[in-house]
């Protein structure tokens, strides 16, 4: 009794040291016109230096610059409550709206938004990614950059708010540790360049929980690329319960791969193609053919799992994923395309082994899944268990006869290869590789196996199953294949 009076004597008295500051209260204009970056600033200062608090946004909207996030400070913004992005490059110094650096117990909550007005700083161009349409977009230079930037900060927490109009990357935690984001809403036009929804690099003990994403470049990408954090492992990382809408990848390792991945997990998710009714993709839809829609409004894969820079990743459970309309479901790659410190000396592969993805639903698909690695490496230990893809086919003689380039050093992509002589999974350079319970039915009579194996070593197949239009002259073609069962 005697220490259960001591614990709440503490923290009764660490409630009174909390701070609350209201940015209202404090004399900040809400009428998203009066910049207020200045008075947002000291009052999370003042919150931080008197042992912490919470800085709140009250309903309105505050016209900011880059704000900088300090210790056991929580950013809350009340229902109603916007943090406008000023569209002034002279106001974001650096070039994020939120950041942190070397921060402790830090928090940006409540059911308001943060809004980056990014797409107001992109130009337009006479090039194009979207068939046939006349153009595309671009960061305009210089640009306000990242929406909120967290580096080598502790004990974070995301929750519940939307982050909308991100001008690139909406929410990167470089080299972070002890990371919850839970609940949070992205928004982002579908004709950005660069707009990921949730970047994590060389950071650990991440979880991601009960989001749901909508933009134009990768959903979720893990990767490792910043000189400063070469070495820095990135793991434990857990990705659940999830709505991801993009045009790029869902869920993603890569593209790069300058330092080590292990223990990853991705479950209870749905990936899903936008809309053309989606406000959001008005512009996007406005360049592309009518009959173009399923194609380009789709998520290029649903699962990317890619070293290409000399990382070892090791260590991924996928489960229990939904795919609606994603052109390639699975996507692994091991390659040797040399990024970062390989640039100035002889590349060397790393490797990608022990992968499990299993209880996944894709249907709409019109890209082969694959597993491939480069001549002389392999991917290593990857079973596939209780998957079903629905997909377009079409495949002819002639693509079943394809054999595709090795594309060593390229930009690794789904549809980096073009026709691929498999209708289903495409298997090249992997040893120790497990199918079961596998359904894949074809929309359209395809002449192609389901599926292709080259230089596989150690295979398990067991009750894989397809329908009568799969018409290729097999259904598993061989070659070069030893210790099959």
């Amino acid at each position: 009794m005697r220490y259960l009076f001591y614990v709440v004597i503490i923290c009764w008295s660490s409630s009174l040291r909390a701070e609350n500051f209201n940015l209202t209260a404090l004399g900040a204009i809400s009428d998203g016109k009066h910049l207020c970056t200045e008075l947002i600033q000291t009052a999370i200062d003042r919150c931080s230096a008197s042992g912490g608090g919470t800085v709140t946004v009250p309903p309105g909207t505050f016209l900011t610059g880059t704000v900088f996030m300090k210790s056991h400070v929580n950013l809350f913004l009340e229902n109603g409550a916007v943090l406008l992005g000023s569209t002034d490059v002279r106001d974001y110094k650096p070039r994020y709206l939120i950041t942190a650096s070397g921060a402790e117990n830090i928090s940006i909550t409540g059911g308001g938004t943060i809004n980056g007005q990014g797409y107001l700083m992109w130009d337009r161009t006479g090039r194009t990614t979207f068939a046939p349409g006349p153009a595309t977009f671009v960061h305009r230079r210089p640009s306000t950059g990242n929406l909120i930037q967290l580096e080598n900060c502790s004990q974070v927490i995301i929750q519940d708010v939307t982050l909308r109009g991100s001008e690139s990357w909406t929410l990167h935690l470089l080299a972070c540790n002890d990371v919850q984001v839970t609940g949070i809403r992205i928004r982002n036009h579908l004709h950005g360049p660069n707009t990921d929804g949730i970047d994590i690099q060389a950071s650990r003990n991440v979880r991601i929980t009960g989001c749901d994403i909508f933009t134009n470049d990768d959903a979720i990408v893990i990767k490792n690329r910043h000189p400063k954090y070469y070495g820095r492992i990135v793991e434990n990382i857990v990705v659940t319960n999830c709505i991801l809408t993009t045009v790029c990848n869902g869920f993603k390792i890569g593209t790069e791969s300058m330092s080590d991945f292990r223990n990853i997990v991705f479950s209870n998710s749905v990936i899903k193609t936008a809309r053309k009714e989606d406000e959001l993709a008005e512009v996007v839809v406005s360049f592309i053919d009518p009959d173009n829609y399923r194609d380009e409004l789709a998520p290029i894969s649903g699962i990317a799992l890619e070293s290409v820079d000399g990382a070892n990743l090791q260590g991924v459970a996928i489960s229990n994923i939904v795919m609606e309309g994603v052109r390639a479901p699975i996507f692994i790659r091991l390659a040797n395309r040399g990024g970062g410190e390989q640039k100035v000396a002889v590349p060397v592969p790393g490797s990608l082994k022990d992968i499990i993805i299993s209880n996944v639903v894709a249907y709409g698909a019109s890209i082969p899944s694959s597993v491939t690695a480069i001549p002389g490496s392999y991917v290593e230990n990857v079973k596939l268990q209780g998957i079903t893809i629905r997909t377009r086919g079409g495949g002819t003689r002639e693509m079943a006869n394809v054999v595709p380039d090795e594309k060593i050093k390229s930009y690794p992509e789904a549809k980096m290869w073009g026709d691929l002589p498999a209708s289903g999974f495409y298997i090249r350079h992997v040893k120790g590789l497990q199918i079961a319970d596998v359904s894949i039915d074809v929309e359209e009579n395809d002449r192609r196996p389901l599926v292709k194996f080259d230089d596989v070593v150690g295979l398990y197949v067991h009750n894989l199953q397809t329908n009568e239009t799969c018409r290729g002259s097999s259904v598993l073609d061989f070659v070069n294949v030893k210790d099959v069962r």
